[in-house]
């Protein structure tokens, strides 16, 4: 039993803890030291994975605390390498590393597999060495800089070096300390600014893998997430078909070839088999924990979101979605909940089919990018019972085809239709078979008398009018269609001069105060404008229809804005262009981006934004210098 044990630095690898109690113990010989620590002197020194970790428990001073899942955990690159496996194979590897089934670790975590070559020699910081020096008075090796992969030091952001101790030196029992001799930089590396960026952000990601321990999850749940992020950016259909040459074509021109080559992850764009397709297509072939953060990084995922939070794709975005039946008590309001996507290879966008209780059933393609993109129909697949019931009502009531339709929302021939199928018996049949006939009436009237066509029609007019004193012109009119019709065409004049004057009808109604009404207006207005632009969430555009719809006036502001002059000028002075909309949309998708701590890159921006292609040649100066503005952006 060991007499005493050196206390772990902070990320410091435990074969640097051995290397310590090695030089502290006094023991001319590595053996010594291994029989010290486990008990035997047949273990092998390993760097990043060791095992026999309960023998070393064991064998620790009497009192002592630490466990064999502490130093694996804390002190191993265990939390790193096991990130990505599986539950049950993850198990493996931890019991392995418990006891001593050392030989197989590197097979069943996937090192063996890998076309990432293991480091061949210890690395280290510069400024981290230093501030050691100063803090404990020794060197140590930090578990970090030791993952194949990474290239600068998360805490300084600046290159490490290797150091001139092999990982696996001539004697497989020799731990080898830190210190100044066997640290020294001999030539300064200078990454590129663009290269050096890149370096920085898979550095922090691993680092974030080596400190959490997050929940095992399958295979499955990383291409499940990968999939959800690469139909969102357009990548892949909702049937999970990738669009393999645009994928891979953005992915090399994010990263670019020179750092997917000093990490060992290039891709060949020819190929239609690589590593980055085979992370998405294979089933249970697990992948190193480097590409993984490669691919995360590129689709916008955080490792804490990539581990805790199922994405989905939702091209229409969260439910319960608006009723667009016109006929229903509930239009407009959110209720509905059963809503389903699939895929029109045609178009290539997916396509929405919502169904709501009250039987009308719309669908349309997305994805939405805006908020009033909710409020579009596509095509309406059924009507349900509510609507043909008030079909049916609106058809009792002897309204005409056209005002018919206006209040189903629908068109005309399209009432003509249902109205059939239902064999409704509708006012504008009966009114063009009165008509037909009372055509028919007046041709044989006309053909047996003396009187010319205009006299008969002239004197039918007039009695029609004697018959019905108290009805205006056009109540008359749509007692006799074909009368009025006939006069209008070929004897207006007469017809006018010859009519009921319109009388003027006093309402009762006190007239409107417009002055006052304006002013009331433009400042329930000016507030409105103002909550939408102070708003943080998604931005709404400010538009005459959209505030109209938002205060319940947009029929007022419609047809008499020209009565209200503050609020117009108003109006006119805060509506907002197309144009305008999206340079304001990308000003909150940038402050969004920062928020969330992620790189500021053009793609990211407009897909956030909400911006299709097609409109983004229009913005891209004002894209340009938004960016270039932005302190974070390197």
């Amino acid at each position: 039993m060991l007499t005493f044990f050196p206390v772990p630095y902070e990320d410091e690898i435990l074969y640097s803890v051995f290397a310590r109690y090695h030089i502290r113990s006094g023991n001319t010989s590595f053996k010594s030291t291994i029989n010290d620590l486990f008990g035997s002197t047949k273990i092998t020194a390993v760097m990043d994975l060791p095992s026999n970790l309960n023998k070393l428990i064991e064998n620790l001073p009497l009192g002592s605390k630490y466990t064999a899942e502490y130093f694996i955990y804390n002190h191993t690159l265990y939390p790193f390498y096991a990130a990505f496996l599986p539950p049950g194979r993850a198990k493996e590897v931890l019991d392995s590393m418990k006891m001593d089934r050392g030989g197989g670790i590197y097979t069943r975590i996937g090192i063996m597999a890998s076309s990432i070559t293991l480091n061949q020699y210890f690395k280290f910081c510069p400024a981290c060495i230093e501030e050691d020096k100063q803090r404990y008075g020794e060197f140590y090796w930090h578990r970090i800089h030791q993952i194949p992969g990474i290239f600068v030091c998360p805490k300084h952001y600046i290159p490490i070096y290797d150091s001139q101790v092999p990982v696996r030196g001539y004697n497989k029992h020799e731990y080898k300390s830190a210190n100044e001799d066997n640290c020294k930089v001999y030539d300064v590396i200078n990454y590129p600014d663009n290269i050096i960026e890149k370096m920085i952000n898979i550095a922090q990601d691993a680092e974030v893998l080596l400190n959490s321990s997050f929940e095992k999850k399958e295979i499955e749940w990383f291409k499940e997430q990968y999939l959800a992020k690469l139909m969102e950016m357009g990548f892949a259909t909702i049937n999970k078909s990738i669009s393999q040459k645009e994928f891979i074509k953005s992915f090399i021109d994010y990263y670019g070839d020179e750092f997917l080559r000093l990490v060992q992850s290039e891709v060949d764009a020819e190929s239609d088999t690589n590593w980055l397709i085979d992370m998405l297509r294979k089933k249970n072939k697990t992948n190193h924990p480097i590409r993984h953060i490669l691919l995360a990084r590129f689709l916008g995922i955080s490792i804490d979101n990539l581990f805790n939070k199922r994405l989905e794709y939702k091209p229409f975005g969260d439910g319960p979605w608006p009723c667009l039946n016109k006929a229903s008590d509930h239009y407009l309001q959110a209720v509905v909940t059963d809503m389903k996507v699939t895929y029109r290879a045609d178009v290539k966008r997916p396509i929405g089919t919502f169904k709501c209780s009250c039987g009308f059933v719309y669908t349309r393609s997305g994805p939405d990018l805006t908020e009033d993109a909710r409020f579009t129909i596509g095509r309406i697949k059924a009507f349900g019972s509510v609507w043909e019931s008030r079909l049916k009502e609106l058809v009792e009531e002897n309204l005409t085809l056209r005002e018919t339709a206006r209040l189903l929302g629908v068109d005309p021939n399209t009432v003509k239709k249902y109205a059939k199928k239902l064999g409704l018996v509708t006012y504008w049949e009966k009114r063009s078979s009165e008509d037909n006939e009372n055509e028919t009436n007046h041709a044989e009237e006309a053909s047996g008398s003396d009187y010319n066509k205009r006299d008969i029609y002239r004197d039918e007019w007039i009695n029609l009018q004697k018959k019905n004193p108290d009805k205006g012109k056009t109540e008359l009119r749509q007692m006799n269609k074909a009368l009025f019709t006939w006069l209008y065409r070929n004897d207006r004049e007469w017809l006018n001069n010859n009519s009921p004057v319109k009388k003027r009808v006093n309402n009762g109604y006190m007239r409107v105060d417009w002055d006052s009404r304006d002013k009331e207006i433009l400042a329930k207005v000016e507030d409105l404008v103002k909550n939408i632009l102070d708003s943080k969430k998604k931005p709404e555009r400010i538009s005459i229809s959209r505030i109209g719809s938002k205060l319940g006036i947009r029929a007022l502001l419609e047809k008499h804005l020209d009565k209200l002059p503050r609020t117009r000028a108003y109006l006119d002075s805060v509506k907002e262009s197309d144009r305008d909309f999206r340079i304001r949309r990308i000003k909150w998708a940038i402050q969004e981006i920062e928020k969330e701590g992620q790189e500021l890159k053009e793609w990211k921006i407009l897909r956030k934004a909400g911006i299709r292609k097609e409109y983004q040649e229009n913005i891209e100066i004002e894209l340009e210098n938004l960016i270039g503005q932005n302190k974070y952006f390197r």
